[in-house]
Formats: C-alpha cells, sequence, structure tokens
C-alpha cells in the first residue's frame, strides 16, 4: 500500500490556449492561421473549456480534486493595449468562485506561454517594455480576483518559452537559432517575475485581501545524462544546465542576474518564490554538438528503450528523475515545492495510471526524508491542444472528443480520483487498475 501524507494535495493542471478555445486576440490564433500548427489546426476551439468551465468543474468534484492550477488568458482580459474586458474579467471571477463552491484551490498562472497579438507585434518579451505591461496586467488580474485568488504563479517554463520561441522556432514569432533573443526575453522574464513578485505581495497587503499570500514560478527541470565520457559531452550538459536551468533558478528564486544577463541583484537580494514549481517529464540525454547556434548540445532519448517506457511523443517515462532533481532543488533552495505539472501523453490509456502511480511513489519518499514536497498537479485535466503539437498527443484524465466536445474520465482518472478520496493505494486498486511494482533502472 502507498500512503499518501496529508500535507500533499492532489489535483490537476491545464492552460488557458490549450483548453479554453473561442480566443480571437492571442498570439496563438494568429500563429495558427499561419499553418504553423500540426495539421493544420488551431487553437479557436481546443476543449470549449471556456464556455464548458462548469461541467469540467464538476468533473474536478467527482474526481475528488483538491487544488486545480490554470492560467489567465492575457488577452481575454486585455484584447486591445490598455483596454480592459469587463466580459473576461468576470468570467474568470465567477470561474474561480465555482471552484471554491466545490472545495477546489485554485493557482492562478498570469503567464503560460500565450500573449495578446498587439504585444506580439510590439516583440512580446525581446522588448523591454513589456516588463511593465506586464505588471499592469497583473495588478489587474490580482485586485480583480481579490479574496478569491491568494496563490499566483507568475511565469510558466520560462526556460522551454525562450528554447521553444527563439532557437527552435516552434513558438510565436518563430526564431531560429537566435541566441540573441534567447538570452534578451530570458533577462526580461526574469525581471517580470521578480517585480511581480513584489507587486502581488504588496497589493494583497494594502488591499487586506483573505488568505496567505504565496507566489511563485514553474519552472521546468529535466533530468540530463551524457550518453559518453567524452569532455565535449560534459561541456555540453553543462552549457545545457547553466543556460536551461541555472540562469532561471538564481534568477527568480534569488534575485541573481548571471552573464550574459547581467550581474548582481536587480530587486535586491532575498527570495523570491514562496514556493518553487517543478514541471517534470522525462529523462534526456545529452551528446555533444560542433554547431555553435547550438548551445545546448544535442538532446536525445535512449534508442534502446522498450515501448513500455516511452510515451505517445517518443519521451522517456523515467520517474528516478524526479527523486534526482527535487533532492537537489531542495538542498539548495530549502522552500516548500510544488510539482505543477507532471503527465504522460497516452492516447491508449494504457500507461497513465501506472505513471501517476510511480511519480507519487517517488514524492512519498521524499517527503518521508524530509523535503517539503506540498502539491502535486497532474498534467492535465483534459486532452488539449499541445502548443505546435496539436491535438494529437492526448494528455488528459477526462477524454474529449473533438468532434463533438463530450468529456469522458478515462479509467486512469477514476484511478486518480480514487486514489485521492482514499489517500493510497491499495494492494486491490492495484489489481483492479493493473498497477506493478517496477524498476525504471
Amino acid at each position: 500500500m502507498l500512503t499518501i501524507p496529508n500535507k500533499l494535495l492532489l489535483g490537476s493542471a491545464t492552460a488557458a490556449t490549450q483548453i479554453e478555445g473561442g480566443d480571437f486576440n492571442s498570439n496563438w490564433y494568429h500563429w495558427s492561421l499561419a499553418g504553423k500548427i500540426a495539421n493544420n489546426e488551431s487553437s479557436i476551439v481546443a476543449a470549449d473549456h471556456y464556455n464548458r468551465y462548469p461541467e469540467d468543474i464538476q468533473i474536478m468534484s467527482e474526481l475528488n480534486q483538491e487544488i486545480y492550477r490554470m492560467s489567465i488568458e492575457w488577452s481575454r482580459i486585455e484584447p486591445v493595449k490598455g483596454v480592459w474586458s469587463q466580459e473576461g474579467i468576470d468570467h474568470y471571477k465567477d470561474e474561480m468562485t465555482m471552484l471554491l463552491k466545490n472545495g477546489i484551490q485554485p493557482l492562478v498562472t498570469l503567464h503560460h506561454f500565450s500573449c495578446p497579438e498587439w504585444l506580439q507585434k510590439e516583440g512580446a518579451w525581446v522588448n523591454p517594455n513589456t516588463v511593465e505591461r506586464f505588471l499592469i496586467f497583473a495588478e489587474k488580474v490580482v485586485l480583480e480576483l481579490g479574496d478569491l485568488v491568494s496563490e499566483y504563479c507568475t511565469i510558466n517554463e520560462p526556460n522551454v518559452f525562450v528554447t521553444d520561441t527563439y532557437m527552435d522556432g516552434k513558438y510565436p514569432p518563430g526564431h531560429k537559432d537566435d541566441i540573441k533573443s534567447y538570452f534578451k526575453a530570458s533577462k526580461h522574464l526574469i525581471l517580470a517575475h521578480l517585480k511581480a513578485y513584489k507587486l502581488i505581495h504588496r497589493l494583497r497587503a494594502d488591499h487586506k485581501f483573505t488568505g496567505v499570500t504565496k507566489v511563485g514560478i514553474a519552472h521546468h527541470l529535466a533530468h540530463f545524462e551524457v550518453d559518453s565520457k567524452n569532455p565535449l559531452t560534459h561541456l555540453s550538459k553543462k552549457l545545457m544546465d547553466f543556460s536551461f536551468h541555472d540562469l532561471f533558478t538564481k534568477g527568480m528564486i534569488e534575485g541573481k542576474l548571471s552573464m550574459p544577463l547581467g550581474v548582481g541583484y536587480p530587486e535586491g537580494q532575498g527570495r523570491f518564490c514562496d514556493f518553487i514549481g517543478v514541471n517534470y517529464y522525462s529523462r534526456h540525454i545529452i551528446k555533444s554538438t560542433m554547431n555553435p547556434a547550438m548551445l545546448f548540445g544535442e538532446v536525445t532519448v535512449d534508442e534502446s528503450l522498450p515501448e513500455s517506457r516511452k510515451n505517445d511523443l517518443g519521451w522517456e517515462i523515467y520517474p528516478k528523475g524526479l527523486s534526482i532533481i527535487l533532492k537537489q532543488l531542495y538542498k539548495d533552495y530549502p522552500i516548500p515545492i510544488y510539482i505543477t505539472e507532471n503527465g504522460i501523453p497516452d492516447a491508449n490509456d494504457t500507461k497513465r495510471a501506472q505513471f501517476i502511480y510511480e511519480h507519487l511513489k517517488e514524492l512519498v519518499s521524499l517527503i518521508n526524508d524530509g523535503v517539503d514536497i506540498r502539491r502535486y498537479y497532474h498534467w492535465s485535466l483534459l486532452d488539449n491542444l499541445e502548443w505546435n503539437d496539436g491535438y494529437g498527443p492526448r494528455f488528459g484524465l477526462v477524454e474529449v472528443n473533438y468532434n463533438t466536445l463530450k468529456r469522458t474520465i478515462r479509467k486512469s482518472g477514476k484511478f486518480y480520483g480514487e486514489l485521492i478520496k482514499h489517500r493510497n493505494i491499495s494492494e486491490e486498486m492495484k489489481q483492479n487498475y493493473n498497477i506493478k511494482d517496477v524498476s525504471y533502472e
């Protein structure tokens, strides 16, 4: 039997662009018009969550979820520069109210990859003025949501965002190997978080909003290993760790800028996270490369892995990597940890329950060893638009039929709901859901 400590709250996560639909003012809608999403798909339908959120919250309640991480779509709040949409504001207030009535505590992400098209046209995060525009947006959201939300995640996966936007060309505006923009945008994202951290605390204190204010980030932490003893390979791994991990942990947690972003502490020394959100999916094998534009080396997967050890996107399933990165993270920064994303694309739903079980085993072991882990948000509640990969990858605890938009709770979703209700995984549950104790070495 695996028993879940009471301190570890369980729920799910989503992002607005990926599930809401109906937003014509987002840069991702315009990106889809240019045919940049797989199969010429668009964000305009998604799972229609914007209209169906009462149904989806009811499903969350049926699955006994305690917490929910969601994002606010900036382009719904400020569709035109300097113009606020009361309809968008009221919508999110209604959604938060319904979550709370169902006993589900929201964690709100302010920037989850997307932005208004007007901001994209101004250069988005390579433009230093975006820092101030983000703060204006953040202030509006915090003041409008007031007592409804006390926990905020400022920026989601800044490292993935700048990599896919300025190096791999997958996100708008689709730059390739643009190292200068990579670092410029990274600096502005870090500054935006540091300033927003202070702003949110000040606003909620000044207005005496209820609830303990908690502000953090959601940082994608991957477990990197090298494929050989070649010194160049080890150098590639160090460069990858520095540019993909360390720049952002030091910047957003400590407030310290590292070269080439800058030096010193622009907002002063201290701690700029009340929790550290960790998004974890896989282990990555690093190979060296002679391409000077590829600071990161070449990221690969062990080709000898059996299909049972890979998800539908070909990523390795490696629960042990979660323990490895969290042990080091908590050693460096003894701050409460939220697992803000952890999930698997699994259209046939044959691996998801096992995936949840194995990763929760790692978390429970870490908690028993003294690591302060307080939240687990499974990615994702619903099948969703997986950004440039379109609607093919199926991450949802709940299946979405994109022709009818009908929701169907998957067997793994029922497993997760039962786990939350009973706070343990009994031998009977393991048999019912075909859960095995396996080694991922």
